[in-house]
């Protein structure tokens, strides 16, 4: 085994002559290591014993197993780190083997009662402190993270509309941070990369719920559909007052859970269809993230700091701001994100048609942002005539903005009665 480039073979004396179940650690890909090299029907450890087949597998290699993961995040401390003993010993953040072990890796061992099993790991690590392998500078996940928490401090506070236009680092605090255009760009190959982007076909339905009024019935698409501009005066999480877009969800019970918060009001939901295909930014099913333990292929091409970042950056944009005087605040990075997924980011070479993401007010549904106004709304001919007189607007005009319309209004119904 080697540590780091050049580090000669670590000692696991101190595992050999014992072998350990799966049942002693909790992390699956230790467990899947276990079972591929069993062999033995003993174990040293818990005393678990296997009738007909082999349930542990030696202590060494589990150790030289463990050694790769641990291999790839730190490093001795005494190879990194400055000493000052006047200072305190190491000039940084540093663990000796049994706190890497438990503390910052959380290693479990959950059939360790009385602790044998991780002081003989920890014996094998040896008597040495560990630190992070690059403990001056900033980890690649560390790096994206800090990146975005700095981009929206950045656009809440200091610069909103021409940030993109920034190019001095120091500004966001350290020239190890991506700056908000390299880190937009940054988001967008990764989502190409891991392909997000979902073509949605043609009679996909997404459910829209509305609030009803005592004598103000909905009936027409308009009603159901998005707000008309001089209406959009309320910033939402991805679109800020004067945008509209369309806001829905993948089911009925989401799409209520969405807008309920006044019970003393009726509810109506309207089904719409899509009439052509849809590109969709889905950020509800991720790639799974890589557990410490698992082992990239040398094939893999897969970047796992980016992908920790992706589900960090995803949960920040899903989060639930409470009502209040914060909104048009809080909400700024995401409509910052939003914006430019509509209009920067290109799929196949065309833009996205809206962005499919988990609600923050039903575990497990799924809402999205529709890129799209009351004139994307499909209008019959019957009721294209009522919208002209109420707009005072021939009804040609009325067809020719409706063109290129692709949300239908297929089903209305009235859920709860005001």
């Amino acid at each position: 085994m080697n540590h780091g480039d050049d580090l000669d073979f670590w000692p696991t004396a101190p595992a050999e002559g014992y072998s350990v179940c799966g049942k002693c650690f909790e992390d699956d890909y230790i467990k899947e290591f276990i079972q591929s090299s069993a062999a033995s029907k003993l174990c040293d450890f818990c005393g678990r014993k296997g009738r007909t087949r082999l349930i542990a597998a030696p202590l060494d290699g589990i150790v030289e197993f463990m050694f790769q993961a641990i291999n790839r995040e730190y490093k001795l401390a005494a190879d990194a780190l400055g000493w000052e003993g006047a200072e305190g010993g190491y000039q940084g953040k540093h663990w000796d083997s049994h706190d890497l072990l438990e503390d910052e890796i959380g290693l479990s061992l959950p059939s360790d009662d009385d602790g044998r099993l991780l002081d003989v790991l920890t014996e094998c690590f040896g008597d040495q402190f560990w630190c992070e392998r690059d403990p001056y500078a900033l980890r690649p996940d560390e790096q994206l993270i800090g990146s975005w928490e700095k981009l929206c401090e950045f656009i809440k506070h200091a610069r909103r509309y021409f940030f993109l236009q920034q190019s001095d680092k120091e500004s966001l605090g350290s020239r190890e941070y991506l700056t908000p255009s390299e880190l937009l760009r940054f988001i967008g190959e990764t989502v190409t990369e891991h392909e997000l982007v979902k073509v949605l076909p043609r009679g996909s339905l997404i459910y829209r719920a509305r609030h009803l009024q005592p004598d103000k019935p909905l009936s027409s698409p308009y009603d159901f559909g998005p707000p008309s501009v001089d209406k959009a005066i309320r910033s939402n999480r991805m679109s800020p007052a004067g945008i509209v877009m369309f806001y829905g969800s993948r089911d009925v019970e989401t799409a209520i859970a969405e807008i309920d918060d006044n019970l003393t009001l009726g509810v109506a939901v309207g089904t719409f269809k899509f009439t052509r295909q849809a590109a969709i930014l889905d950020l509800t099913t991720l790639p799974r993230r890589f557990g410490f333990f698992e082992q990239q292929s040398d094939s893999s091409t897969v970047n796992r700091y980016a992908l920790d970042f992706l589900h960090n950056f995803v949960k920040s944009l899903a989060a639930k701001v409470e009502p209040g005087e914060r909104e048009h605040i809080d909400y700024v990075p995401t409509q910052v994100v939003t914006e430019w997924f509509r209009t920067a980011f290109r799929h196949a070479g065309s833009p996205l048609d809206g962005i499919l993401y988990r609600s923050a007010q039903r575990p497990g549904g799924k809402s999205a942002v529709l890129f799209a106004n009351k004139h994307d709304l499909v209008l019959s001919p019957k009721q294209v005539r009522p919208v002209a007189k109420a707009e005072s607007d021939d009804e040609w005009y009325i067809r020719s903005l409706h063109e290129n319309a692709w949300l239908q209004l297929v089903r209305k119904r009235t859920l709860r009665q005001p």
